[in-house]
């Protein structure tokens, strides 16, 4: 399919109908958006071809967005509603998988085997899904938890060695596989639920797990032990109850947002520091965050109707409109041109 400006997205959508599978009710500004000028200027990046015509994410509560490592124009998208997505043209249009069980109800978390781009990890509910052969079929039972009422919710594949794979689970368990999920072993138990990890880009062996609750742990030895990091997190209020992390190139600064706000820690976690911003800490609910990765300098995060960015590591920031009543949940940045950023939205829940 010809790859359309985001213009064209915009007229298109004028006629456009709902993707089926269960959508959301507030109104036609979900789905994914997408600038290519900073965020100075939106789109929506929502355009669904089916059988029966164009359809559209206009509707859809979007939860998280996965870029694979090895092609950027691929970009895959969990919902709350409408099931797995994924667009092979940098969201110019979107699909579904063969997949009966991914085509609707909510979905945790999509990863992708940073070696191998036919190989994608799907969580939704129990399970988690694997494919090896690009979404012409699916092992559903990759990973079944058999307890009442715990999901799988954050996937993570190692870079170094992709046979390893993490998952987080909704009761705080994390469960490591050496075998590609074959096998699993619970190598940590934190009581919460797991919110994200984040492995180590020059060093695999360390690894951060954080939780919507009680904190980030790290290993330094692949998950064989374990310590509930502090740096400083415990000073700044409500910012051990993570939402997400992300990491430069270099993993030489991460961020995390919380209920606190954003904090940034240029030693893979050991320890902490508020980044300043221009509201008052716990004062908005911030949980899509980016940077350029190989500018940390750079950062982005959206929160209600304002887009905010920054050239100087947080020291001033500048703001945009943000054009949708939904939370911004998950921003991306294209690795090779900074001021290419999607953003996934969501109607906001109890």
């Amino acid at each position: 399919m010809k790859r359309l400006s985001l213009m064209a997205l915009s007229l298109i959508l004028l006629g456009a109908g709902c993707l089926g599978g269960g959508t959301s009710t507030s109104g036609s500004d979900g789905g994914v958006f997408k600038t290519i000028t900073a965020g100075q200027e939106w789109g929506q990046a929502v355009v669904v071809p089916t059988s029966a015509g164009i359809g559209t994410l206009a509707t859809t509560d979007v939860l998280n967005m996965e870029m694979d490592p090895q092609d950027k124009t691929y970009l895959y998208l969990g919902t709350r509603q409408s099931g797995m997505l994924y667009s092979e043209d940098s969201g110019a249009s979107w699909r579904q998988p063969e997949e009966s069980a991914l085509k609707d109800g909510l979905i945790y978390n999509v990863q992708v085997d940073p070696t191998d781009v036919c190989t994608v990890y799907v969580a939704k509910g129990s399970r988690l899904y694997r494919t090896d052969d690009c979404m012409r079929s699916f092992n559903s039972e990759t990973y079944v938890d058999t307890r009442s009422g715990v999901n799988v919710v954050q996937i993570a594949v190692d870079w170094y060695n992709p046979k390893m794979v993490w998952i987080g689970l909704s009761n705080g368990d994390v469960l490591r596989s050496g075998d590609s999920g074959r096998t699993w072993s619970t190598v940590l138990k934190t009581g919460n639920e797991i919110s994200g990890f984040l492995i180590n880009n020059t060093d695999s062996r360390q690894v951060l797990v954080s939780t919507y609750k009680d904190g980030i742990y790290k290993t330094i030895d692949t998950g064989t032990t374990w310590e509930e990091v502090d740096g400083g997190l415990s000073e700044l209020k409500q910012s051990t109850r993570v939402y997400t992390m992300i990491q430069s190139n270099d993993s030489g600064v991460v961020l995390a947002s919380s209920e606190y706000g954003l904090t940034r820690s240029t030693d893979f976690g050991d320890t902490w520091e508020a980044i300043p911003l221009l509201t008052s800490a716990g004062q908005v609910t911030i949980r899509a965050i980016g940077m350029d990765a190989d500018d940390p300098n750079t950062l982005y995060y959206a929160s209600g109707a304002t887009f905010y960015h920054s050239t100087d590591a947080g020291s001033t920031w500048g703001t945009e409109k943000f054009p949708t009543s939904r939370v911004p949940r998950t921003l991306l940045v294209d690795p090779d041109d900074s001021t290419v950023l999607y953003i996934g939205v969501a109607s906001a829940t109890d």
